[in-house]
């Protein structure tokens, strides 16, 4: 009797086990993206004292201290610090350099705060500088649901007089899961959980939070780095109120329907265009015109593309940081690299260099299709 049972049951859950892992493999594979979510909130800025106009030029931004376990996110959070503040009007010195001089000069991380300000200024030949301190990186999972916490404390110090001209703190919280609505979700859920606490997520937090604390450090007023670092782009992106506004430099041969076409995905939204700026007809476009461009989408973060409407936004805008490659965006955008193509096809006129996208550049950023001709670059 025993060797009937085994012989009568043994196929039964060995299929059955089976399947559900080649359920669950399906799901891993068939998933390319993290759903997962940030909270909407802001620094806590406890000192605000702006600079004198053309007063701070340079910035450096020194290594941060760390109260975590997370030996890796003080560097992660210093570089997307360095890659957010790049848009702003400060002449940023590279990093390697900063650690090159400090390590020169024999000094440590946690034996920054010891020494004078002048002294770090003078050698690194910095007007300012950042001093950071990661408070806390805390990672809780469990079955159907995670999260991920970044902490931090950053300052901005005056190097010739010791005033902090800027200081904030923030925790930025990135979570995901929700219960399951019946058994058969469970085991996406469970991928889910188990993608969200991967590196990716604890570097888009880390990069979510950067760039919080970045709008909130205050302009340079330097009438000098802006020409120094940045040229004149076809297309720009102007603070109106609490509204980012994007514009655009009528080029040779433009139209207005050729416009709408390139920022819009079709050529029938050209009457928001033409309503936007006065009523203009394509007849009286006239090159190095300026236009404002109504409901084109700014992304400050590649991933938050994501967040976007697909039926009804085809395309939006991205400002270049520091760092910044075709590649990297298209890794983060259509998770894959190679298909880089797909935002050179949209900027090829503006873009001089695929190899080196210059800061401050803005990128038109296809968000759906996959165009079927695509050249292959200059």
């Amino acid at each position: 009797m025993k060797t009937k049972f085994v012989k009568r049951y043994l196929p039964h859950a060995y299929f059955k086990t089976l399947f559900i892992k080649c359920s669950i493999l399906f799901i891993i594979l068939a998933l390319s993206s993290c759903n997962y979510f940030q909270e909407y909130s802001r620094p806590k800025i406890t000192t605000l004292s702006p600079p004198k106009p053309n007063h701070i030029k340079t910035v450096a931004i020194l290594p941060f201290k760390n109260l975590t376990d997370n030996e890796e996110i003080p560097t992660i959070l210093r570089n997307a610090i360095f890659s957010n503040l790049s848009l702003k009007d400060y002449y940023l010195i590279k990093l390697n350099r900063v650690d090159h001089g400090l390590q020169m000069a024999s000094y440590h991380t946690t034996d920054l705060g010891n020494v004078e300000h002048y002294k770090l200024g003078k050698l690194l030949n910095a007007d300012a500088l950042i001093y950071g301190t990661v408070t806390k990186c805390s990672k809780l999972y469990g079955v159907v649901y995670s999260r991920v916490a970044i902490g931090a404390e950053i300052e901005m110090v005056d190097a010739s007089n010791s005033k902090i001209i800027w200081k904030a703190n923030h925790v930025e919280l990135t979570h995901s899961g929700t219960p399951p609505f019946s058994p058969f979700s469970i085991p996406e859920k469970i991928v889910d959980s188990t993608i969200n606490i991967r590196d990716k997520v604890v570097i888009d937090t880390a990069n979510n939070l950067a760039r919080k604390f970045v709008e909130a450090i205050p302009e340079s007023n330097n009438e000098y780095s802006s020409n120094y670092f940045f040229r004149e782009h076809v297309i720009n992106i102007r603070n109106v109120g609490n509204m980012k506004e994007v514009h655009y430099k009528v080029q040779r041969k433009d139209t207005l329907f050729k416009i709408a076409k390139k920022f819009y995905g079709h050529g029938s939204s050209w009457r928001n265009i033409k309503y936007a700026n006065g009523e203009i007809e394509s007849s009286s476009l006239r090159i190095g015109q300026d236009l404002v461009l109504p409901d084109v989408p700014v992304i400050t973060n590649i991933n938050d593309a994501e967040l976007l409407d697909k039926e009804h936004y085809k395309k939006a805008v991205y400002k270049v940081k520091w760092g910044d490659s075709l590649y990297n965006i298209a890794s983060t955008l259509y998770h894959d690299g190679t298909k880089w193509r797909i935002i050179y096809e949209d900027n090829k006129v503006e873009i001089e260099n695929i190899k080196d996208l210059t800061v401050g550049q803005v990128l038109i950023i296809p968000l759906n299709s996959y165009p079927k001709h695509i050249s292959k670059g200059p």
